[in-house]
């Protein structure tokens, strides 16, 4: 607030109060260039690019058009028999570009083509899937701690200073980053923790294989107590578990819990829509949602399949298994190590398996094939599965031939690592007693019978992103995820002990 000294007659000074007037030069001069522009650009009827500004007191505003359209996210061409699947490499793309959009804002192309080049460059560096996958984390890692150190760096488009009064300690400057956190020497450290043959994955690995009395408690099919060929029992259920005993003219759905007719085949005998989440309850301070919709739990379901589905469970009426086999000792003691894992779809019989994909220890499948369920399939489960119809056309083979090939791969004393393996086996009709899992292994806070989530463990241990593609899992990442799990469990421990 201006205030003007004015002399009256009688000689006594008063002040005058005079309103204030903002921006009072850009008032005198002539009209800005923008606002000239402006209005000879709506005279002749033509679309000026303009850039966001602010204008001045008494000028006429104008509004910003931006200059460039969004752009859409580049793809990954499909490639025959590449050493990484076109999913995976899509998947790390589609990251890349996220974080980059951070680090490049406003400039998509420059972002895309960045993206472009990093995925490219670690494909071309990655001899097989697994070494992508790591070197692919690595990269998003990397990515994402540049844009935050960018945006802590940056604060509306000005550049911080140096943060004042700041002690670096000696072993700052010596090891850098974090060197005052963690124990740090001059001396090399001894790699005790590296495997240097699989004779030694396999002997390291013996602590781990679950004892005849975890096999029970889990819920692994074991030998059938009297003796028969082919039959399996169970000799612990878990109490959650839906039976539905052989021959049973109703079931109860497993999505959506309601109880339907069906024929002596499987068929439901009244076609009926299945409406229900196909996420999980999840309870956060005292409120319980749905993981899929975020619905307060609850709720009408959120999918709608065309059928119920269940998995014909009958704890009583295990027949078709068959039972790995003893075999002549190895002049290395080492029986092989592998990991499995399998997909299932549903069938007018319940669940049955579809496909399988075994992967040795340094995570190449040695043995994938889709497989052709006994019974018509209803739903393949694609969410889950990763199965499509049209990936089913054509495939001939059965239960019995995976049966097969895998009693001519393992031995009873091959270890075989997965993640809840007992519900593999069962698809699988196998019995086996050399067992590493990772659920147990890991185990939930609540203990049994929670499982900690294979997705869960990865995120933790391995800073890996597993099962984030809505087209279903892949039995092939899941399997090599648990065998790097176990990989990292030993390393870990070998830390332990130095």
């Amino acid at each position: 607030m201006l205030c003007e000294p004015l002399i009256m007659s009688n000689s006594l000074v008063e002040r005058r109060r005079v309103a204030h007037v903002p921006n009072v030069g850009a008032l005198l001069q002539k009209p800005s260039v923008a606002a000239a522009a402006a209005s000879t650009s709506a005279a002749a009827d033509t679309k000026t690019v303009t850039t966001a500004q602010t204008a001045p007191k008494g000028g006429k505003r104008l509004a910003h058009t931006p200059s460039t359209a969004n752009l859409a996210r580049p793809k990954i061409p499909a490639e025959f028999g590449g050493k990484v699947p076109t999913a995976i490499r899509q998947r790390y793309l589609d990251h890349f570009c996220t974080d980059l959009l951070k680090v490049y804002p406003g400039n998509e192309a420059q972002a895309y083509k960045k993206a472009l080049e990093e995925e490219q460059a670690v494909y071309n560096r990655s001899p097989s899937r697994r070494v992508y996958v790591n070197l692919a984390v690595g990269s998003v890692k990397r990515l994402r701690d540049a844009a935050a150190a960018g945006a802590l760096r940056t604060h509306g488009g000005v550049t911080a200073g140096p943060v004042p009064n700041r002690t670096v300690s000696h072993l700052d400057i010596l090891a850098g980053k974090g060197g005052a956190s963690g124990s740090w020497s001059i001396e090399r450290n001894k790699k005790v923790d590296e495997i240097k043959s699989d004779s030694e994955l396999y002997q390291r690995l013996q602590p781990y294989v679950l004892t005849e009395e975890q096999l029970e408690q889990n819920g692994f099919p074991r030998a059938d107590a009297l003796g028969r060929p082919g039959r399996a029992r169970l000799a612990h259920v878990d109490s959650r578990a839906r039976i539905t005993r052989a021959g049973a003219s109703c079931r109860e759905c497993l999505r959506c819990n309601r109880t339907y007719a069906v024929a002596d085949d499987g068929r439901a005998l009244v076609e009926d829509q299945c409406v229900y989440h196909w996420g999980r309850v999840y309870t956060r301070r005292g409120d319980k949602r749905y993981s899929c919709c975020s619905q307060e739990a609850p709720a009408d379901g959120c999918c709608v399949a065309a059928c119920h589905v269940s998995d014909n469970f009958d704890p009583d009426n295990l027949v078709g298994y068959m039972a790995t086999m003893d075999k002549p000792e190895p002049a290395d003691g080492n029986h092989g190590v592998f990991a499995l894992d399998c997909e299932m779809s549903y069938t007018q019989m319940g669940g049955e398996l579809t496909r399988i994909t075994v992967i040795n220890s340094d995570g190449d499948t040695v043995y994938e094939s889709l497989v052709k369920p006994d019974s018509p399939v209803i739903d393949f489960n694609t969410r889950f599965s990763g199965i499509k119809e049209e990936d089913m056309e054509g495939v001939d083979t059965t239960i019995r031939d995976v049966q097969a090939v895998l009693l001519n791969m393992f031995s009873s004393k091959t270890i075989l690592i997965g993640h809840s393996l007992e519900s593999d086996f069962k698809a699988l009709k196998l019995i086996h007693s050399t067992v590493v899992d990772t659920s147990v292994v890991f185990p939930h806070k609540m203990g049994r019978p929670y499982k900690r989530a294979l997705r869960n463990l990865c995120s933790d241990h391995l800073k890996r992103i597993i099962q984030n593609d809505v087209g279903g899992h892949d039995s092939a990442e899941d399997a090599v995820s648990c065998m790097d799990l176990m990989l990292w469990k030993l390393k870990e421990d070998a830390k332990s002990l130095r």
